[in-house]
């Protein structure tokens, strides 16, 4: 998506290396997010499954529902890290129409400080619970899944869209398209 080609060996040096490095690992995390949500959805509508056979057949089983809804934290979570990366999450209509310029750097830049604004408060906030989930060593009724592991998918999620963030903000300052480069490009 930035529309910037790796440079030639005999090109002069780029004028923002760091910002290429950050954005190719920025784009190895987006194929784990997209790997991660991928599983969640794979896990999820799996521990539904079974666990409509576990209650229609009434196995002896211990009901598998509890996973689907673990499964829904990285499912939201990481997935809104990813949705922000890409630039497929809520924008202005009027925004995605202008032409590129300064104009439309700035409101991205913008967008891009709420965005990790909201980040850092959504990381205190879920910092918070898994810190709680952790020391208190509460698990759920069925399986007994600890709830530190959702909960520490919804810190990383919000670990993940501030990164996300601070890197759009970078771009925009430089003059480079939003969102990063497209994981599988």
């Amino acid at each position: 998506m930035s529309g910037h080609e790796p440079a030639s060996a005999d090109a002069p040096p780029r004028r923002h290396a760091v910002l290429d490095t950050l954005m190719r690992v920025e784009r190895v995390m987006a194929r784990m997010e997209n790997a991660v949500v991928i599983t969640a959805m794979v896990v999820a509508i799996l521990a539904v499954g079974a666990s409509v056979a576990i209650r229609t057949f009434d196995l002896p089983f211990s009901d598998t529902g509890e996973w689907a809804m673990v499964a829904m934290s990285p499912l939201t979570f990481i997935g809104a890290a990813l949705c922000s990366h890409l630039h497929k999450h809520l924008t202005a209509d009027i925004v995605e129409m202008l032409p590129p310029g300064p104009l439309h750097r700035g409101l991205d830049a913008i967008a891009a400080v709420l965005c990790l604004v909201f980040g850092l408060f959504f990381i205190a906030l879920a910092w918070d619970l898994f810190d709680y989930a952790r020391s208190s060593g509460e698990t759920l009724i069925d399986l007994g899944t600890p709830v530190a592991i959702p909960a520490g998918l919804m810190l990383a999620g919000a670990a993940l869209m501030t990164f996300h963030s601070a890197l759009d903000i970078w771009r925009a300052l430089v003059g480079r398209e939003p969102g990063g480069f497209n994981p599988w490009h």
